[in-house]
């Protein structure tokens, strides 16, 4: 008698306090509302996730790797500012400008320093392109221009571009005339560049 009151107990407790296995999932890109099948045919390499998740719903969230953007003309002037102050005169604004910041100081950025194949064709295109691997303020990369190593002392990038970004590693590509690409996680900086040719 005792065994079976404790069985109805222990039943009846994990009907009660157990919760919905069942959760209903909602799936978003870029703030719109999609269904499941449009969910799973994005590509993974181009995107990556968010799930919320609380007691009754799971959220899927879809963010591209690459966002595309304009600065206006005063807007150009102060990232070109900026990046003369963290680079110095290095820097030249007729060349579209490839920046890769990482929040740590790991071997990702010395490795990518040593990227035989991507500066190979920096240098073969150095007519037109230039290429910064910068550390944010909080990383305590050593600068070494000769790596083509920088810090940007005052977080700038971060703050104008990658504030909301969850990833170690971002990457920005600046046009002359002010065109952005913005590319967040990839950890290959020679398959960041393949994504910013025209």
């Amino acid at each position: 008698m005792k065994k079976t009151l404790t069985t109805i107990i222990f039943l009846i407790s994990i009907t009660c306090f157990s919760q919905d296995l069942n959760k209903e999932t909602h799936y978003y890109f870029q703030g719109n509302q999609i269904t499941k099948t449009q969910f799973e045919s994005f590509d993974n390499r181009k995107i990556y996730t968010r799930t919320i998740e609380n007691d009754s719903l799971i959220i899927e969230k879809i963010y591209l790797h690459k966002n595309i953007g304009k600065l206006d003309s005063i807007q150009l002037k102060q990232v070109t500012m900026f990046l003369t102050k963290i680079i110095g005169s290095e820097f030249n604004q007729e060349k579209r400008t490839m920046i890769h910041l990482y929040r740590e100081n790991d071997k990702n950025i010395y490795s990518d320093s040593k990227y035989k194949k991507y500066w190979k064709w920096i240098k073969n295109n150095s007519k037109r392109y230039q290429t910064f691997l910068i550390g944010t303020k909080d990383s305590q990369i050593e600068p070494n221009k000769k790596k083509h190593i920088y810090l940007d002392q005052y977080d700038l990038i971060e703050k104008l571009f990658f504030q909301s970004s969850d990833f170690k590693i971002n990457h920005l590509l600046i046009k002359p005339n002010g065109e952005i690409y913005i590319y967040f996680g990839l950890n290959d900086i020679l398959h960041v560049l393949d994504w910013s040719m025209d």
